[in-house]
């Protein structure tokens, strides 16, 4: 694979776009690395975690970095390659999914439920978390053959991916975490790519609309999800209460 990025004509329309798909890449993983870097940096996170925790952060950081890696491929027009990835990356997802289902509970058992949160609210977070990621993500993959659906679909699933980031983030500067301030802050890149299609092709690609909605639920959701007393029950099984 040639390793070199082409002189760009960024007057096309499609060669623009990858473009812009590429820098927001760089920009949520930028958000990723401030966020979970700050943890670190307050001492409020450390390396002496389970070594399930570990699992899961290469995980999703992986996913990060596929993303990146993807935007890379379509922006050099290395089209072939990016497919094949493509393959690497519906697996990833589907693990993703799965890992996240699992070790939500896992957490609640040992006992390493943030203090911010109940442990019926986290299990809800977490879990309305991948279930909206899992919604986008896999459909996505459905309109591969569609590539102005699957790139602004995996975009939004994507920044679904950084709501802990987020999260931690709003938790350093105000001192608390909502999910219906971090569903908004996570709304501004979706804000951010209606805006570029605004510019470039003068109207907003129904893909957002999709996306936005699925993100924007994640907050009324879990609220609602975490008042039900059989959820409540759950957690509390899980919790060991």
């Amino acid at each position: 694979m040639n390793t070199t990025i082409p002189h760009a004509d960024l007057t096309d329309p499609e060669t623009s776009e990858r473009l812009f798909f590429l820098r927001m890449s760089c920009a949520i993983a930028a958000t990723v690395v401030l966020g979970f870097g700050a943890f670190a940096a307050l001492g409020i996170s450390s390396f002496r975690s389970p070594w399930w925790v570990h699992l899961h952060a290469l995980s999703f950081m992986a996913w990060i970095a596929l993303f990146i890696t993807q935007n890379t491929l379509a922006y050099r027009d290395a089209l072939p390659q990016h497919r094949r990835l493509g393959r690497v990356g519906a697996l990833l997802a589907g693990w993703m999914v799965v890992l996240g289902l699992v070790l939500t509970p896992v957490t609640l058992m040992v006992d390493r439920v943030p203090p911010v949160f109940t442990p019926a609210f986290f299990l809800a977070l977490d879990w309305v978390n991948i279930a909206c990621f899992a919604i986008l993500v896999f459909s996505a993959l459905h309109l591969r053959s569609q590539t102005d659906w699957h790139r602004r679909l995996m975009f939004c699933a994507t920044v679904c991916v950084i709501a802990p980031a987020v999260g931690r983030l709003q938790l350093i500067a105000m001192n608390q975490m909502s999910v219906w301030m971090v569903t908004g802050a996570l709304l501004v890149f979706v804000i951010i790519g209606m805006l570029a299609d605004l510019k470039r092709h003068g109207r907003v690609h129904p893909a957002y609309s999709w996306g936005a909605a699925v993100i924007f639920l994640m907050a009324p959701l879990t609220d609602a999800l975490s008042d039900l007393e059989a959820l409540q029950s759950l957690a509390l099984r899980f919790s060991g209460g």
